[in-house]
């Protein structure tokens, strides 16, 4: 198989192919940035953590990579419940690329090659490999499509615009003509990135600082606990009425405002700092995060402030920040926009409908972020692999995971904005915690293939430590006793205590001897969220029969009345696999749901011998 595209969709799609017996080119036009954080340095945070820990747990690399070069972490909503506590680190953006590079080249079956693919060749109806810029052809039955924001790319700053995918690296031109003549839609989308600042020119008193956490954290279940260097602080400061009003001055020389040059949809939930003044004109101030991107770089990220204005017009509005009124601008941010592929092309398995053998991950499929991409990439490398060897794909549901839940929004949905993974479109989020990933998805990471011995055996291993703690907590009484500030009744427990919601597992350590604290605070969790899970997993199991009841793929929609004309345009286009599938697709009314279902039912009554009676 042949991955096209060396960013963390692509990265993660060679590896578990390669992982998984096939033999594996990966295309990327510059090897030596390979896994670039071409934007934050940051990976994880609300929701996308979630998405970190489920790569790890089914096999993928991420996870690793990020914890061997955190720089500062920390976790996000600690006060609001696991159901939405995530981690987030901060990487040191050139050891990421080097920890990425390494694993590269230790992986068997797997070769990087240096080129840009240009255009795809085709067997039928089949994918049958690529042609570079440079003529080379390169062979193969199964292709990963993970081009990022290099499909068609363009970066603008002021009127300044320039043909590239990202700062000073060439854009793909040629895939986007293959793609829409083999009839993909395509549409154009927007990201951007901020200005980069000299360390040495900011004030830090004048912030308010972010400290690390001050015990290891990490992301990955196999991880050594300690800290992979020094862990640096990150800093908070307030934009004000100065920079508000260097924005508005300045909006006759936005690409997006006033230059009218970019057409694409930029991302609602990580908007420029001209939209937020612009759009959010009632708020006074706007966040500003000033990261390290490194322990020996010298640069600083100014996260929230991502702009496309002139390079001159961003260095006036960094110094009206606190701490920045000397500040040295060592690269102006700017706007990348490129071309993107309608998701609802694409089967659950990533695999697209139009040419078999092809799959898409990452920003072409409209997603934004490094932990989406590289979600995508995993499951990619994962289907392509059993392609070729000839067995069924690994399709996740939504209540197994939030891969699943971004795969399913993808395909059923399809985006007209960036896509971002958020805990509010997993309503399974109860059961997709961060901690219990290894729980849901490392199973399924050992039965194809990619969980070793040594990994599978730790985590038996400490899941047999969980159940014993389980079982001593519920066998251990404490009645009587005053723990936290209520005097347990008769017959009590350890478990009946820690289902409390101020008691914390080192409150009752002391009673159930030999269990270790991060074995107990899992423990202390599985307890207090169990009436919740169980709920969801009732719900779950009434869901499961629209999800695997079937609809024929020569299902005719456009043949069922009662259906609504738009019911009846969406489920033609977008053929969803199930009626659970169906149900979500934007448009599809309850009641064009139950026309569906009673149809559906009808045609497999029809198709079923009665028996003689």
């Amino acid at each position: 198989m042949i991955v096209v595209g060396g960013g963390h969709a692509g990265f993660e799609a060679a590896l578990a192919a390669a992982r998984l017996g096939a033999e594996t080119l990966l295309v990327t036009g510059d090897p030596e940035r390979v896994c670039t954080l071409a934007c934050n340095p940051s990976i994880g945070g609300s929701a996308k953590g979630q998405l970190v820990r489920e790569i790890d747990a089914l096999g993928g690399e991420m996870a690793r990579v990020a914890d061997a070069t955190a720089l500062h972490a920390r976790f996000l909503n600690e006060s609001k419940g696991p159901s939405v506590r995530a981690l987030r680190v901060l990487a040191d953006k050139p050891g990421y690329v080097n920890a990425a590079r390494a694993v590269l080249a230790a992986t068997p079956n797997l070769t990087v090659v240096t080129g840009m693919a240009e255009d795809l060749l085709l067997d039928g109806a089949a994918v049958a490999g690529v042609v570079l810029g440079d003529g080379r052809t390169l062979r193969a039955p199964n292709v990963v499509l993970a081009t990022g924001t290099f499909l068609g790319g363009k970066t603008f700053r002021g009127d300044e615009v320039r043909s590239e995918g990202r700062f000073g690296e060439a854009p793909a031109l040629g895939l986007s003509g293959t793609l829409a003549r083999l009839g993909f839609p395509l549409g154009r989308l927007k990201t951007g990135t901020p200005p980069r600042i000299d360390r040495t020119s900011v004030d830090f008193g004048a912030m308010v600082e972010q400290r690390p956490s001050g015990v290891p954290l990490a992301f990955s279940f196999g991880a050594p606990r300690g800290f992979a260097g020094p862990q640096l602080s990150c800093w908070v400061v307030l934009t004000n009425d100065d920079t508000h009003r260097i924005v508005r001055e300045n909006l006759h020389r936005s690409p997006l405002y006033g230059l009218d040059l970019i057409r694409g949809i930029g991302p609602r939930y990580c908007p420029s700092i001209e939209d937020k003044v612009i759009k959010f004109a009632h708020n006074p101030t706007h966040q500003v995060f000033i990261e390290p991107e490194g322990w020996d770089e010298p640069t600083l990220y100014v996260g929230g402030f991502s702009t496309s204005l002139p390079a001159e017009v961003q260095l006036a509005m960094l110094q009206t920040l606190p701490g920045l009124a000397n500040v040295r601008m060592l690269r102006a941010g700017y706007a990348v926009e490129y071309d993107f592929v309608q998701p609802t092309e694409l089967d659950p398995s990533l695999e697209t409908r139009r040419v078999a053998g092809l799959f898409h991950c990452g920003q072409l499929n409209g997603t934004s972020g490094y932990e989406e991409a590289a979600a995508q990439g995993v499951i990619a490398g994962i289907n392509a692999a059993r392609r070729a060897a000839g067995r069924e794909p690994l399709r996740l549901g939504r209540e197994t995971s939030y891969i699943g839940t971004l795969i399913d929004d993808l395909v059923t949905r399809g985006v007209d904005e960036p896509y971002r993974m958020m805990t509010s479109r997993a309503e399974h989020r109860v059961i997709l915690r961060h901690d219990n990933a290894d729980q849901r998805l490392t199973p399924i990471g050992r039965e194809i293939g990619l969980i070793g011995d040594e990994r599978w055996a730790g985590y038996s291993d400490e899941q047999s430590a969980i159940a014993a703690a389980r079982s001593a907590a519920g066998r251990v009484k404490v009645g009587g006793q005053t723990i936290g500030e209520a005097v347990m009744p008769p017959g009590s427990t350890v478990a009946d205590v820690l289902r409390r919601p101020d008691v914390r597992f080192g409150d009752v350590a002391g009673l159930v001897s030999g269990v270790p604290h991060a074995i107990g605070e899992r423990l202390e969790t599985e307890i207090k969220m169990a009436g919740y899970v169980g709920r969801q997993e009732a719900a779950i199991a009434r869901a499961a029969a629209d999800e695997s009841s079937l609809i024929p793929a020569d299902f005719d929609y456009r043949g069922v009345a009662a259906l609504s004309l738009e019911a009846r345009d969406k489920l033609s286009r977008l053929r969803p696999r199930t009626l659970g599938a169906a149900g979500r697709v934007p448009g599809i009314t309850p009641a064009d749901l139950a026309v569906l279902s009673v149809v559906l039912h009808r045609r497999v009554d029809a198709r079923t011998p009665v028996a003689a009676g």
